[in-house]
């Protein structure tokens, strides 16, 4: 039994390889429309803040809430119960509470830059004000200033 060998000319695989690198080019382009598109949507949905509705009693009801908590620190620094740094991590927090509940957006632990694209340009200078005191140990701001400035803020406050 002759088994017999025929050679193909060197050239004839040639061809695998640019149609090959012509597919692998078409699935990355392909895969970065893909992947672009679902990250823009999701970023959209994220832009897409919905505030909830609360009736103005309600609103009321929760501006004193956050006022009362206010006088509460006031009068813990008054007594030096708690250092100006404290009385400014407790309004920052009571301010993005407030807002929480006015308006269902999670800012309790927003950056200054995610806040800011919330868009309440009150809130934004508030906690821009706080930022100061809050994380450096010296500060020569004034607290009781700004506890009134918050509680303007919390007055002022429209549905």
């Amino acid at each position: 039994m002759e088994t017999t060998v025929e050679l193909q000319a060197p050239f004839h695989y040639l061809i695998i390889w640019p149609v090959l690198s012509v597919l692998l080019i078409a699935a990355v382009i392909f895969a970065q429309i893909y992947f672009r598109k679902k990250l823009g949507d999701r970023l959209k949905k994220e832009k897409q803040i919905r505030l909830k509705r609360i009736s103005e009693a309600t609103l009321e009801g929760k501006k004193k809430k956050y006022i009362g908590e206010l006088v509460y620190i006031e009068r813990d620094l008054m007594n030096q119960r708690i250092t100006v740094r404290q009385a400014y991590q407790k309004m920052s927090l009571t301010i993005r509470f407030f807002v929480k509940d006015v308006t269902g957006i999670n800012v309790q632990r927003y950056t200054l830059s995610e806040i800011r694209a919330v868009n309440i340009p009150q809130l934004t200078n508030l906690v821009r004000e706080y930022y100061e005191p809050e994380f450096s140990r010296e500060t020569r701001t004034d607290a009781r200033q700004s506890i009134m400035k918050t509680r303007m803020m919390i007055e002022g406050w429209r549905k």
